[in-house]
């Protein structure tokens, strides 16, 4: 039993700020939408790929590690000093529920894409690329960048 005073004043309870979000978000207060939204992002692949860019004595290289992918959904752009890699996975599943005999049909497209600026010049003709083991390797000479420099009159 407590032998306070009634008449004296009592201090306010002093409250934790984080116990008290600990506990708003323990409540689950948005339901399953935030997992929904964490699902979502989970479930697609909109970070890319790996990119290693290095050089040798002679020429630059660019590697992608690209698992899985097929080399027909692989695309390479050459954009002045610059290597643009795309890849697209359309895939198509199909399902029947053997208990309930549900079928399900679906469909997901995938669009990753990397674009690595080089400090050399591209020379298209002597540019090269290849696809082994899932690793997609781009490699050309080294040539100096030429400036493209105006002069003001």
């Amino acid at each position: 039993m407590d032998n306070k005073d009634p008449r004296e004043p009592q201090q306010p309870k002093r409250r934790n700020l984080m116990n008290d979000l600990d506990a708003f978000f323990q409540s689950n207060p948005f339901g399953d939408v935030l997992k929904s939204i964490d699902d979502f992002f989970s479930n697609h692949s909109f970070t890319g790929f790996p990119v290693r860019l290095y050089d040798t004595k002679d020429e630059w290289i660019v590697e992608a590690e690209l698992p899985g992918a097929d080399r027909d959904n692989i695309h390479i752009e050459l954009l002045g000093d610059k290597v643009k890699i795309a890849v697209e996975n359309d895939v198509e599943m199909e399902s029947q529920h053997q208990e309930t005999g549900a079928y399900s049909h679906e469909r997901r497209f995938d669009h990753a894409e990397r674009v690595v600026t080089l400090p050399y010049a591209i020379n298209r003709a002597h540019t090269q690329a290849s696809y082994t083991n899932g690793i997609l390797k781009i490699h050309g000479p080294k040539s100096p960048k030429t400036g493209h420099n105006l002069s003001i009159d």
